[in-house]
């Protein structure tokens, strides 16, 4: 046994130049060995983090669907996937076809609510000068209608598309919601609210929303998402997708006189340049409102005061609707929706409705705290409006207490 052990570290000794390069050799192939082994584990795990990324993504998009009532969106998305057996998305299915057939037929009143530009800045609209009675009438500020949006959201409101109210068309909805239209008049930004607290006019920023431009009290201009009612709205419905029902924003209407949007092409000091540059920016706001969930309205072309009555004469309505046809409308890509001046009333059988309807207007929305909905023989829609703004809140106390919202919680009170 002895002479074995020796025979073999002879041979050690004989050949430890070789064995010694052997050893290396090896040495070098287990290192690569693992070096492969741990880049196949590391492309495995991040092939494997990357699926589960892909997979909480695309969950994430069912969600989003769910939450704004696409249900049958949400169900062809996951039957089209490759996700379809998975267990987790089987049980999601499920319950987007029983939340799908749990929606309701209904048969209630659709509410339609309306505001003007609000107020930004209180104490430069409330500051005593002749606007002040104006502003403090027909004006809604930012903190009231910010105020208001949660309290709409816990009594069962949600955001309902006008254009989706047809004869003949019934109403699905979740059990205890209620339909609600909001719409915002004259947004023009007028030359005669300048310096009075409200925004300038609406911008688009580099992600396609909404914004507005605003001149502060001291005078710097800033870029903000509060504004006024469509970039709250917008950053409103961002956390509570279950306000808007599939994608439901609101009507913005808008008159031609001093241009759209805060962008007057129609003063007559611009070069044809400068002026064609306005109508593309308001343009490219009314694309992004549209592709932002909104809609656009006519309120006229000059809101005269010869429709204050509600008798406006039928060539003072032709002269006003052709104009806003010539001058504004291919800049609001030619609304279909008629916002009264003044919110005046015209009834079936009226040759000045036939008029609107054969210029393309298929809704019809004045001013009534009745807020009906009626269709009439000429094809129209008519939608009345009811206005949430600081007079209402003064005098209809008591019943906008009982239909949306608390008043004392809402109403801002001046300090002058």
């Amino acid at each position: 046994m002895g002479a074995f052990f020796r025979k073999i570290i002879r041979f050690f000794k004989q050949n430890r130049y070789y064995i010694a390069i052997i050893l290396v050799f090896l040495l070098i192939a287990l290192i690569i060995a693992g070096i492969i082994l741990g880049i196949n584990q590391g492309k495995e795990e991040k092939q494997a983090n990357k699926e589960k990324i892909a997979a909480n993504e695309f969950l994430q998009n069912v969600k989003n669907l769910s939450d704004g009532y696409f249900y049958q969106e949400a169900i062809d998305l996951i039957d089209n996937s490759k996700y379809v057996g998975k267990e987790e998305v089987i049980a999601f299915r499920d319950e987007l076809l029983l939340k799908k057939d749990n929606q309701k037929e209904y048969n209630g009143q659709v509410y339609h609510v309306f505001f003007h530009s609000l107020i930004v800045y209180p104490s430069l609209a409330f500051d005593g000068d002749f606007m002040h009675e104006g502003y403090d009438m027909w004006m809604t500020t930012v903190s009231e209608f910010k105020a208001m949006l949660p309290q709409l959201y816990e009594r069962g409101f949600v955001l309902y598309n006008l254009s989706d109210i047809k004869e003949g068309e019934k109403i699905f909805l979740p059990e205890g919601k209620k339909p609600l239209i909001i719409s915002i008049d004259d947004v023009n930004y007028y030359e005669y609210m300048e310096n009075d607290g409200f925004s300038d006019r609406l911008v688009v920023d580099n992600d396609g929303k909404i914004a507005t431009e605003v001149k502060t009290p001291t005078g710097e201009r800033v870029v903000t998402y509060d504004g006024d009612v469509m970039p709250i709205l917008d950053a409103f419905v961002k956390e509570h997708p279950d306000f808007s029902y599939r994608g439901a924003k609101g009507v913005v209407a808008v008159t031609g006189y001093e241009g759209v949007f805060g962008y007057n092409y129609e003063n007559e000091s611009l070069s044809e340049e400068e002026r064609n540059a306005l109508m593309l920016k308001a343009k490219e706001v009314a694309q992004a409102l549209k592709n932002n969930g909104w809609l656009i309205a006519c309120h006229s072309y000059t809101h005269n005061s010869y429709f204050s009555d509600g008798n406006v004469s039928s060539e003072d309505l032709n002269y006003d609707t052709n104009r806003f046809r010539e001058r504004t409308s291919e800049w609001v890509l030619n609304p279909d929706i008629y916002i009264s001046p003044f919110g005046y009333h015209l009834l079936e059988g009226d040759e000045r409705l036939k008029y609107l309807k054969d210029m393309g207007y298929n809704y019809f929305c004045p001013v009534s705290p009745a807020m009906r909905t009626l269709f009439l023989e000429e094809g129209v829609v008519v939608s009345e409006r009811f206005n949430l703004d600081r007079y209402n809140m003064r005098t209809k106390k008591e019943y906008i207490n009982e239909t949306f919202f608390d008043v004392d919680s809402v109403y801002y009170k001046q300090s002058l």
